[in-house]
């Protein structure tokens, strides 16, 4: 769509030059040897730009001359379309309107350049009334936005405000007048609108938000008359959605699937090797099933949905027992090699001790059929041998699971899932006692992510639902703050190898900087050069991001942060990826300890380094804006390990540990 005067111009210039090249390429003889296919395929392709670029041309003709009518905004899409074709129409520059609202003329020019993604609703009200456009007579009034007043309208419906700030807003503030968070943008309410259906009239207005219609409508769910039921059903519609946004981005399969645990055993040990949670969810892959992970708290257990034939896999847990996760996702596999001639089968998992689990045949059946697949189809012939083992004690049966699973030279955290599968059935949680007879997931919890951007492509989906699915893939990018001698590099390195993520070193930067220009890695050198780069924070994180290769949507550590317009400028250029900050505290007598190890100075020098400008927002901007502060003081393995379990919690408030 041409904007402005200018683009007018470029269009029309471009166009010229195209219609020159279309001649020439329709008069030249075709040379021998070259197959005329592609001649006229070149053509083709020439006519097709040339007629878009015209259409383009005639159609801001017509918008500047008055000569064509804007169509009604009836949606949250057709806000920015109106806005700009109105402009257009009314013989406005882009000049013009800045002025009438009191901005700049590069930020309308920005404004439009994204469609108004980044506009927050006030902003986007004024600049409707300045051009005159009634939106109340469209069902996408803006009246005066209240952005509290939304957020509990919000949760009445079921959306609690940490659900809607971590999923559904984006993760930028980069629209002038944003305040702490505080402003919905445009990106933010077509996002709702898109999952739910509430158009501005009534998402900002007075109408109740009911999800129920949108989740009996969608995702084929009912609503349970219990007291989180609204939160459910809520959740179900946001998973719902994301998992056809899965399907449209992954291609259709014609794998035909078993549901005999035997003939699936044998195909994930003929490929694989094993039954691990890597071989099953590859397998799960290959059968054409998309695998998507989620890890907020809460809500429903897991999910099997079929669209058109076609099924998608939503997992959900907060435990890291790589059993339990093998185990749902053999159990939703099941769910979708079940009932096959039935185009849309919906399913959606409660816990595991729920009475629909515990008491439905089919879900009976699944979870049998994972247990087969884990055990090599004695599931029922062990779970009985423990229980003898046990002589009827839940008390013993811990020690009686362990036994029998050495006996057999059997996977021990496989057998203890089935136990308390079969035991939920009879009404007895030993849930727990599981979870302490099985090993962690740690080492492969990326790994779902990994195959679904390896598997799906996602720039089928538009800029705002393609948002929404990477926002769901948390946690992204984990940036790490500290005084000199804290141990940010041992740390930061250490999580990126338990998670499997890259890692992107400011530091490791200005080195090689530093090296380039000639001059000397000492402390004072980098920090004065990373004072310099860091007055044009975007080109600076720009560069960083470069050299350490990292591609847009894959999750990073980043090691470094000196200032806070860093780290906002870093959460720009990842967007819509979040970034979190953990801080690493130290005792100021062991730091000091640290720093003259490594590099022992005169105490005037050690002062100097440490009045230095890059240090200044280290000691207490970055300290109270950091989402982790953890204590170094104990051994280094500890604090990794407590940083990879707040990661993988989804823990996304502020959490303080205090430095004793």
């Amino acid at each position: 769509m041409i904007r402005n005067e200018r683009q007018y111009k470029i269009t029309k210039a471009e166009v010229a030059k195209l219609q020159k090249a279309l001649q020439a390429a329709e008069s030249t003889t075709v040379a021998l040897g070259i197959d005329p296919l592609f001649v006229r395929a070149e053509i083709d392709g020439l006519q097709s730009q040339l007629e878009e670029m015209v259409e383009e041309i005639e159609s801001y003709e017509r918008l500047r001359d008055g000569a064509e009518e804007i169509p009604a905004v009836r949606s949250v899409q057709d806000i920015p379309r109106a806005l700009i074709q109105t402009r257009i129409r009314a013989g406005l520059t882009q000049e013009d309107l800045a002025e009438r609202v009191g901005l700049k003329p590069q930020q309308i020019q920005r404004y439009e350049a994204s469609d108004y993604a980044s506009a927050n609703l006030s902003r986007v009200s004024e600049i409707a009334q300045a051009l005159e456009i009634s939106l109340e007579e469209s069902h996408a009034s803006i009246p005066d936005f209240k952005f509290a007043g939304m957020m509990r309208r919000l949760k009445s419906a079921g959306l609690p405000p940490q659900f809607v700030a971590n999923r559904l807003l984006p993760k930028r503030q980069i629209s002038e007048g944003a305040t702490g968070g505080e402003d919905l943008t445009l990106e933010a309410a077509q996002a709702i609108e898109r999952i739910y259906g509430w158009h501005p009239g009534v998402l900002l207005g007075n109408e109740t938000l009911d999800v129920s219609r949108v989740a009996a409508s969608q995702a084929r769910f009912k609503v349970p008359a219990r007291s989180n039921g609204l939160q459910l059903g809520a959740y179900v519609v946001y998973a719902h959605y994301l998992a056809l946004l899965l399907l449209e981005a992954t291609k259709p399969s014609a794998v035909p699937l078993s549901s005999d645990p035997s003939e699936v055993r044998r195909l994930i040990l003929g490929t694989y090797g094993a039954v691990t949670f890597e071989a099953v969810l590859q397998f799960v892959w290959s059968c054409g099933i998309p695998v998507l992970t989620l890890n907020d708290r809460g809500t429903f257990h897991g999910a099997c949905w079929r669209h058109g034939g076609r099924n998608v896999i939503v997992l959900k847990q907060q435990t890291q027992s790589t059993a339990r996760w093998i185990f749902d996702l053999l159990h939703e596999y099941f769910h979708a090699a079940h009932n096959p001639h039935l185009d849309d089968h919906p399913v959606v998992e409660e816990a595991e001790n729920s009475e629909t689990r515990r008491k439905s045949p089919e879900e009976i059946a699944a979870s049998s059929f994972a247990g087969d697949v884990m055990l090599d189809n004695r599931a029922q012939e062990l779970a009985e041998r423990c229980v003898q083992l046990a002589r009827g004690s839940v008390e013993r049966l811990k020690e009686a699971v362990a036994k029998v699973a050495r006996q057999e030279a059997i996977d021990l955290g496989a057998l203890a899932q089935y136990m308390a599968f079969r035991l939920s059935a009879q009404g007895v949680n030993w849930w727990g006692a599981a979870t302490n007879l099985q090993t962690s997931l740690i080492t492969s919890a990326s790994l779902p992510r990994e195959l679904l951007l390896k598997n799906a492509d996602l720039t089928q989906l538009n800029p705002v639902d393609r948002g929404l699915l990477l926002r769901s893939l948390e946690p992204q990018i984990i940036a790490f703050a500290g005084k000199r001698g804290s141990g940010k590099t041992t740390i930061s390195e250490g999580v990126a190898k338990v998670l499997n993520w890259p890692v992107a070193s400011f530091g490791d930067y200005l080195r090689a900087a530093a090296k380039r220009q000639g001059v000397s890695d000492a402390t004072e050198n980098l920090q004065e050069l990373g004072a310099t780069l860091a007055k044009e924070p975007d080109r600076f994180c720009d560069a960083v991001l470069t050299f350490s290769k990292w591609e847009a949507g894959e999750p990073l550590v980043v090691e470094g942060i000196r200032h806070q317009e860093i780290l906002e400028s870093l959460r720009r250029r990842v967007a819509p990826l979040e970034v979190r900050l953990v801080y690493l505290e130290i005792d100021e007598p062991e730091r000091v300890r640290r720093l003259n190890e490594r590099e022992p100075s005169t105490t005037a020098r050690i002062q100097a380094v440490e009045n230095h400008s890059t240090e200044s927002q280290v000691k207490n901007v970055l300290l109270e804006s950091a989402d982790f502060r953890v204590s170094t003081r104990e051994a280094t393995e500890v604090v990794i390990n407590k940083i990879v379990d707040w990661i993988q919690s989804g823990n996304a408030g502020q959490v303080y540990e205090k430095v004793r």
